[in-house]
């Protein structure tokens, strides 16, 4: 769940010890669950840090102080905090679904972009700071000495964002591809062992280094060709006028170009869609429904269409619905989401809207969610936000009527 919101400023490693130092509760608690879910499925902790530390060398040096910086923060150790920044999509994939209008597809002519962030529970979510079984998530606004200003919503303990847009207008999201291949290798224990990249940190370094869409994405293409990512899955990059999703699996690589036209992602693959299993129903519907609603409504995808979009029920209210409810804390389901409108010509005036809980909850109320631009500072960040009790508020699987 998003907890807080913080503001970070400085090098990697002062960035990384201010989380750490602010967030030491939330990350103990999400390391608990970790280390209890792998234990569940029978690694021993040793086994998994070791093959974290073969791992490091993946790494960029500045997200590996960040971690050091987290790790001096909280006061455990850095090979902890390294294998749960590198094994994480592992044990909690991000499930999720992505939709854009590019350039001349917008009602601005300016990307739109909006990515809904889905989640299953687990029962190691619990004690003091959990709330209904799920994970605790962090909006954080990351101003490093050196690269791009970036706003975004991470797991508190990780260097990597679920989604995010930097001050160059570069937005981006991920999500998990469920394929036949990773059915297939029917548990994750090939993944804990492969040399793998986190989905994550890729995204938080394309848009910690990419002044474009373009750029983001051949920042991170390099090491994809040498390492997979950790399981299969999509990246995709946007920036006023152009869009590149790359979609990565454990052997096949592919990128889609998107240029004044609409596109969207759920945890299915497209170019790729070979690879795709035939029996995922949520994916299936949710990506059907995304491409209705955008071929509809293109050349007048605004940001307040893009978020009635992420409220979206049809196919449900339920697993199959944009706007994702369930029964059980198992199931994977929408905890939040983030809109953000891109000003091609002043950058730094892009929009974020960030909602706190189900969105479509979230988003018809004030105090639950948030729209900046990206010259936000620590002083902008309302009281709501930075205490974690508006999502609780706002997080419920009982579905809005409209």
């Amino acid at each position: 769940m998003i907890q807080r919101m913080l503001y970070c400023d400085g090098n990697h490693f002062e960035m990384g010890r201010k989380q750490g130092e602010l967030l030491k509760s939330e990350i103990r608690h999400n390391l608990f669950a970790f280390w209890s879910a792998l234990k569940n499925r029978s690694y021993g902790k040793k086994e998994v840090i070791r093959n974290a530390m073969k791992l490091e060398k993946l790494w960029r040096p500045c997200r590996l102080e960040e971690i050091e910086g987290m790790a001096r923060g909280v006061r455990v150790g850095y090979r902890e905090l390294l294998a749960y920044n590198v094994f994480h999509d592992v044990a909690f994939p991000e499930g999720c679904t992505v939709m854009m209008a590019v350039g001349n597809a917008s009602e601005t002519g300016d990307t739109i972009f909006m990515k809904n962030s889905d989640k299953v529970g687990s029962e190691t979510y619990v004690g003091p700071l959990a709330y209904k079984n799920k994970e605790l998530n962090i909006a954080l606004c990351l101003d490093p000495a050196e690269g791009n200003k970036t706003i975004g919503v991470a797991a508190a303990g990780q260097t990597a964002l679920k989604m995010g847009m930097n001050d160059k207008g570069v937005a981006s999201g991920c999500n998990i591809s469920r394929t036949k291949e990773l059915t297939a290798r029917g548990t994750e224990k090939d993944a804990i062992q492969i040399k793998a990249l986190d989905r994550g940190a890729l995204l938080r370094d394309g848009l910690e280094e990419g002044n474009t869409a373009v750029e983001a994405a051949q920042a991170i293409l390099p090491g994809l060709l040498v390492s997979p990512m950790s399981t299969p899955g999509n990246i995709e990059f946007a920036d006023a006028g152009e869009a590149v999703i790359i979609e990565g699996s454990y052997t096949e690589l592919a990128t889609q170009i998107v240029r004044d036209a609409v596109a969207a992602r759920s945890n299915r693959f497209v170019v790729l869609e070979a690879l795709a299993r035939d029996d995922d129903l949520s994916s299936i519907c949710r990506y059907v429904r995304c491409m209705q609603l955008l071929e509809e409504n293109k050349g007048k995808v605004s940001m307040k269409k893009m978020i009635e979009f992420s409220q979206d029920h049809a196919n449900g209210p339920g697993p199959n619905s944009i706007c994702r409810h369930g029964t059980h804390f198992l199931e994977e389901t929408s905890l939040s989401s983030m809109v953000m409108e891109i000003n091609g010509k002043e950058p730094e005036k892009s929009r974020v809207a960030i909602a706190l809980g189900k969105p479509c909850h979230a988003w018809r109320s004030d105090e639950a969610h948030i729209v900046m631009d990206m010259s936000m500072g620590p002083d902008d960040i309302p009281e709501g936000l930075k205490n974690g009790e508006i999502w609780k508020k706002y997080y419920t699987e009982t579905p809005k009527t409209f």
